[in-house]
């Protein structure tokens, strides 16, 4: 009897180990997809704010190509980054 419930018990214990692991791996996932959601939601506002002063360059054309050249320079660095 001794030796079934020791065998229960290290099968009980085995599937709390894989139960938490599947847990943190699955909240370690969820983070992820929440911070990828929110950079693809950053990269739109700026994508936004790019084309805002664009087309509304005639207002403050200094302003404008400040910030325009900013952004540009920004996703230069970016892009040199991710190449190997």
């Amino acid at each position: 009897m001794g030796g079934a419930f020791g065998i229960v018990a290290v099968v009980l214990l085995v599937l709390l180990v894989i139960a938490g692991f599947a847990w943190f791996r699955s909240l370690i996932e969820e983070r992820a997809r929440a911070a990828e959601a929110r950079a693809d939601k950053l990269e739109e506002l700026l994508e936004e704010v790019k084309d805002v002063a664009w087309s509304n360059r005639e207002l403050a054309p200094d302003f404008a190509t400040i910030i325009i050249d900013t952004i540009r320079t920004n996703e230069e660095v970016a892009r040199r980054r991710q190449l190997p």
